[in-house]
Order: structure tokens, then sequence, then C-alpha cells
């Protein structure tokens, strides 16, 4: 069974057509996996990480499933931003992708995949339809992502067709032959534009598979390889895209892909002349015939990548060294976890309770830059900057749970009525420091809506958003010094801001609604306005509880 089209303009046509689904059928598995088991993946990447052997195992396997290396790069950045590994960690995980993702090529060069698309098209649309398990229903869209994938292939390999009868195509392919930098090129352009090496490949081995390369007797592998090639250096700007506003460790991420890539290419190129005759030969020796041109396809992606492995990942540390005397600056040190919290010192109560007073303090300072940030966000609103806070948010989430967890295995400890008090205290403030990342973050939302609403707030509601900023932020700052150095009298003081605080927002508000009124402001910018000022009033609120914590007023929480 095959399906052809019948001209060269119906056959681009339906070309675009076949990629659009083999994209479409890779997103569907990309989304399926993640949502079926996303969390094991991404804990997986993220643990098995500790030496360079296991991260290219890792970084293998997980792209071997998702079937996409700029995914997992991808995944890589947001990891090294966030602080859940290191930039040097990453490099393994990095060569295993590239190798995890020539499976797609490696699948796709088999001749029987139509015979497969469709039952796992139907399969993969009834587990999706019926499916009342998240798993399951999962699963079936990765099935039905896999369909798509193979129709897709298929539906490429007929757009070919057409071209085996043009003269202007052979011509094109005899130039390809003999000049491979074009082929270079034209393998990183048209990778940078799909953002997918598989899909690239695809069309190649669907070109091989359908004898397209072979016209006017030209080698064939000797012009899929330099395009091979260029595909392997064009599927690293997705990374890239990703790195854009992020920390200098996961820009370093996006750099890395792209030198492995560069330094291999550079590499393989003096050979470029007995490459194919490798290809053919580990082609040959596991199962492919010498007229299975797609089969030797896939090999040279694979046999690419795997030399990019075995070159680079005994030198792991000096190319990290590399990278960074080439992307230079000072690295930002990320601590997510916690840095006083030891359950060692629970026989000694006093100083487990101090520790647990130092983590509730950075956890509050935090929230202060988050605070900061957001409502700096409200005036200009910086490239990076909303990945950046979310990514704080997830620190203080996790401080928030590591907090709690380690006060709660206190409290079974032998504790005099002051200290289970205290214990009380910090898990209010716990709570409550959280709930202020939460308003910062939201805040910050208020801050994207309002740029992409395109209005601004009139010059006097600027003034009063400065003035009852200034107060929040001072009443804050105050309030988590006051805690960390145990000053009653000083969180006293800084608590009557409160008072202020509700009060300005009242004012303000009131004097916003009378704005409205008189058609000086924008209707969906001063609801903007009337969210932030709602949110630095709550703000407020819970800073004041974290003031009568310091103060032991316990019962007016």
């Amino acid at each position: 069974m095959t399906l052809e089209a019948t001209s060269i303009w119906f056959g681009i046509i339906v070309l675009f057509g076949g990629l659009g689904m083999f994209i479409y059928g890779m997103v569907l598995m990309n989304e399926g996996l993640q949502l079926a088991a996303g969390d094991r993946l991404r804990k997986m990447l993220e643990t098995f990480t500790k030496t360079r052997y296991r991260g290219l195992a890792a970084g293998t396997g997980v792209t071997a499933l998702i079937q996409s290396s700029s995914a997992t790069t991808v995944m890589l950045v947001g990891f090294v931003n966030a602080g859940l590994m290191t930039f040097t960690q990453s490099l393994g995980v990095i060569l295993g992708a590239d190798i995890g993702t020539t499976i797609t090529a490696q699948i796709v060069a088999f001749n029987v995949i139509l015979y497969l698309s469709f039952p796992c098209i139907g399969a993969g649309l009834l587990l999706y339809m019926v499916g009342n398990r998240r798993v399951i229903k999962y699963s079936g869209e990765v099935l039905l992502g896999f369909g798509l994938l193979f129709l897709g292939m298929e539906i490429m390999k007929g757009a070919m067709a057409p071209l085996k009868s043009s003269g202007t195509f052979e011509s094109w392919i005899t130039t390809l032959g003999s000049n491979w930098f074009l082929g270079l090129l034209l393998g990183v352009i048209i990778t940078s534009i799909v953002q997918s090496s598989s899909a690239t490949t695809a069309m190649v081995v669907a070109m091989g598979s359908t004898g397209v390369l072979s016209l006017g007797g030209a080698d064939p592998l000797r012009i899929a390889i330099p395009i091979i090639l260029g595909c392997n250096i064009g599927t690293c700007i997705t990374a890239w895209i990703a790195s854009i506003g992020t920390s200098l460790p996961a820009k370093r991420v996006a750099w890395a892909h792209y030198l492995f890539k560069i330094s291999a290419v550079v590499l393989v190129l003096p050979f470029l002349a007995w490459y194919p005759t490798l290809v053919r030969w580990v082609s040959d020796a596991l199962g492919a015939g010498p007229d299975n041109i797609g089969r030797q396809v896939a090999w040279a992606h694979t046999i690419f990548n795997v030399l990019l492995a075995l070159l680079w990942l005994p030198f792991v540390p000096q190319f990290a060294a590399l990278v960074k005397k080439i992307k230079k600056g000072t690295e930002p040190e990320i601590m997510r976890d916690p840095l006083f919290l030891d359950p060692r010192i629970f026989h000694s109560p006093a100083i487990a309770i101090e520790m647990a007073r130092k983590e509730i303090t950075r956890m509050g300072h935090i929230t202060l830059d988050m605070l900061k940030m957001s409502l700096g966000f409200l005036q200009k609103l910086e490239r990076g900057g909303k990945k950046q806070l979310m990514e704080m948010e997830s620190i203080v989430d996790g401080l928030a749970f590591s907090i709690t967890e380690y006060l709660s295995k206190l409290s079974q400890e032998p504790l005099t009525d002051e200290q289970s008090d205290q214990l009380v205290g910090f898990m209010h403030a716990v709570n409550d420091i959280e709930r202020i990342g939460d308003h910062a973050e939201n805040i910050m939302y208020l801050a994207v809506n309002k740029m992409e609403s395109g209005g601004d707030f009139t010059p006097s509601a600027n003034l009063e958003l400065e003035e009852i900023t200034t107060t929040v932020t001072e009443m804050y700052t105050g309030i988590i010094d006051a805690f960390a150095n145990l000053d009653q009298e000083a969180a006293q003081h800084f608590q009557n801001l409160e008072h202020m605080v509700d009060e300005l927002a009242s004012d303000f508000r009131g004097n916003h609604l009378k704005r409205l009124n008189r058609g000086e402001c924008d209707g969906t910018v001063g609801v903007i306005y009337l969210d932030t000022l709602s949110n630095l009033e709550r703000v407020g609120d819970l800073a004041n509880n974290v003031g009568h914590v310091t103060t032991g007023e316990l019962e007016k929480l």
C-alpha cells in the first residue's frame, strides 16, 4: 500500500502536509508522555545525573521516549536555571539526548510504518476517548501521536514520487552531490525553521527510500550526510531560544549544545569521503541491505551522535571549563534546598528552633525580593523576569514544605511550653510568608496583563501606587528583620504601618473609582490597578501576622 502524489506542485503541498502531520504526531507523543509520566521523566533527569555516564543513559532513555532532543534540552535549560542540576551535570544528558533522538529516524526508516500507523491511530483514539484514568488516557495520546508520525512519514514518501521525473530536481541533486557545504547549510536552515532534527531526518529518509537521492546516478549518502550533519547543528536553536532571559548557567547549556555539534561536524568533515563507507558497513552488519537507503540515512544520523558522545564524554569537565571561558561571567549560586535545617540537632531543641528561624528569614527575604521585582514589572516588564520570578516562587514553595516538615518532626521532641508556642508561631509564619510569595506572583501576572493591554496608569494613580508600595515594602522589610533579630519592639513599630496600608488602599480605591467615572483611565487598566491595591493590602495583613509571631501574640493570628 502506497500514497503517491501525481504532480510536482501537488507533491510540494503533500510534503508540507506530511511534515505537519509528522511534527504534530511528535508533539502529541511528547505531550502524552509528559502528562502520563512527566513527573517521573523529570525526576529521572534530576536524579540520574550524578555521573556523566548516568547522565548519558538518562538523556538517551528520556529522549528515546519523548522522541525529541529539543524537548530534553529545553528541560535541561529549565533545570539548570532553577538550580536543580549544575551546568556540568547537564552535559552528559545532552550527549545522551543527541543519541536518543536518532531513534525516531530508525523507526521511520522501516517500510512497515504505514501498516502500523492506522492501528496506532485507532487504538490511541479509543484509549484517549474512553480512558477514565490519567495514565490510560494519555497513553492513548502517545499511541495516537505515534500513528500520526508514521502516517506523516508515509505521506512525505508519497510526495517525493513526482520528483523522480523532474529534470530540474535531478540537476539540483547533482549540485548537492558535488557541494557538501550547500547540503550542510540546507540542513541547518530547514532544522532551524522546523526546530526538529527528527523532522528533517525523516524528510531525508523519505527521499532516500523513494530513490530521489539517487537521481542521475548520484551517491545518495554523499547527498544525505551533509544535510544530516547540518540538521544536527540546526536542532540546537530550540535550546538557545529557551535560554533567552535565563541565568548564566542555563545559557551555557545552550552554548554547550551548539559547541558539541559544531565540533563534531568539524571533525567529521575531513573524513566525509570515507563516512558513507562506514555507514554502509554498519548498516549491512545490522541487517539492512545495500539498497535500503532509508536505513542507511538513519544510521548516518545515529553513528554521528554516538561518535559525538564517545568523543566528548571522557572530557566533560574540560569541555565545561572551555564553555565557561567562551561564555564568561560570574555564575550565581542558586540555593533551592534549606541551608540551616539539620535533623541531627533535634536533641538540642533551642538550636534547632534557631536554625528554623534562620531558614524562615531566608524564605522571607526571597519573597521580599519577589515583591519588589513584581512591583517593578508594573512600570517595566523585563525580559525573562516572569520566568525568574516563577523560579523564585518554586523555591519558596519547596522551602515552605521542607520547613513545615522539619518543624513537625521537631514538635515530637521533648519541648518546653515556650518552645512549643514558638513552633506553632513558626508554622503560621511559614504559611503567611509563602502566601506573600503568591501575592507577588499575582502582581507579576497583573503586570503582564497591563503590558498586553497596551494601557498605562494615570500619573495620579502611579503616584498613589508608589506611596502604598513604599509603605508595604518598608513594613515587610522591617518585620522580616525584626523576626530575624527577635526584636519585638521593632516588630510592633512596623506593625503600626498595617493600618496605614489599609487606609491608603481604601482612599486610593475611592480616588480611582472617581477617575473611572470621569473617564480619565481605561477600564481594563483600572481593574488591574484595583487588583494590585488588593494584593498589596493583603501583603500588609500577612506581614502583620508575621509581626504577631515575632511579638508572641499568637492569639491575634
